[in-house]
């Protein structure tokens, strides 16, 4: 009989490591880890809803957490991008069963799901793969990471002007509304959106949303029903 203090259904394991941060001085450090640990926060308290154990940091220059729902990763990993400029961030994240009781933070939790998100960081580091790495999906594995590397090359081509108009669009900002924030005209924005190719990439980005909630969310629900039938 397993124990009831263990999970059993499978979840996401999200590992988050900083780039190059031993190139980090000594002046630069205490902001740059300041900036790391609001951004850590930040996930928290903005994706609770889907958050199993919640995010924190296991070392200096990395955050581990796990996920119940792989619903809010697109909008994630444009959070971990965007909101701390400091570093590149390699990121990892694994499907899998836990060994270990779950806890309220990811600490002293272990298992399937850690092993492929560790495994997917150790891939991302040596292959200088961005923008997400995904192991243990599955077939599934191939079709997000050829996504997310897309969307990554994408974005990263943003300029910063580009950047924050497609934050505000994020948020549901019109483009009228976009340019009266930033103070620039309608036809400025219109400008922009068209030469970052914004359209085209909220298309690909929803295409990943889509298979993401419905494809790996079944996939959980399917896990969670076989082990309810071998109760």
């Amino acid at each position: 009989m397993a124990n009831p203090a263990v999970r059993t259904k499978p979840c996401i394991a999200l590992i988050a490591d900083m780039v190059r941060s031993r190139e980090l001085s000594r002046v630069q450090r205490p902001k740059v880890q300041e900036r790391f640990q609001d951004l850590v926060r930040y996930l928290n308290k903005t994706y609770s809803r889907n958050i199993l154990s919640r995010f924190v940091i296991t070392l200096g220059d990395e955050f581990q957490g796990l996920l119940s729902s792989a619903t809010p990763i697109p909008d994630m990993m444009w959070d971990i991008e965007h909101r701390f400029p400091d570093r590149n961030l390699r990121v990892g994240m694994g499907f899998g069963a836990l060994h270990t009781p779950v806890q309220k933070v990811a600490i002293s939790v272990d298992g399937p799901a850690l092993h492929f998100a560790r495994a997917a960081i150790q891939n991302a580091h040596e292959k200088r793969r961005y923008g997400g790495v995904f192991l243990g999906f599955g077939q599934l594995d191939l079709v997000l990471n050829g996504i997310a590397r897309i969307l990554w090359f994408h974005r990263s081509r943003f300029t910063k002007a580009q950047l924050r108009i497609a934050e505000l669009l994020r948020q549901g900002q019109s483009q009228s509304g976009a340019a009266e924030e930033l103070s620039i005209t309608r036809q400025a924005i219109s400008k922009h959106v068209v030469s970052m190719g914004w359209w085209p990439y909220t298309e690909a980005e929803q295409a990943w949303r889509i298979l993401l909630e419905r494809y790996i969310n079944t996939m959980i629900e399917k896990q969670n029903a076989s082990h309810q039938r071998q109760r």
